[in-house]
């Protein structure tokens, strides 16, 4: 569970991020969705819907360092 300073850091860091990467995070961390799912929806292949993952993790990942 996420709260306090911890939670209003994840939701900075989330809104941080490029709206493409931003998107692909969120349905799949809000919405339960795959990755071919992601793909579909957004019109955008598999192979970018999983890069624009990994690199949407990799920078929250910095952004939340202090947290670990």
């Amino acid at each position: 569970d996420v709260s306090g300073a911890q939670g209003a850091a994840l939701s900075e860091a989330i809104e941080q991020l490029p709206a493409e990467q931003r998107e692909v995070f969120l349905r799949q961390a809000e919405a339960g969705m795959s990755l071919a799912e992601i793909a579909q929806a957004t019109g955008v292949g598999f192979e970018t819907a999983k890069g624009r993952l990994r690199y949407a993790r990799h920078s929250l990942r910095q952004s939340l360092k202090e947290f670990a």
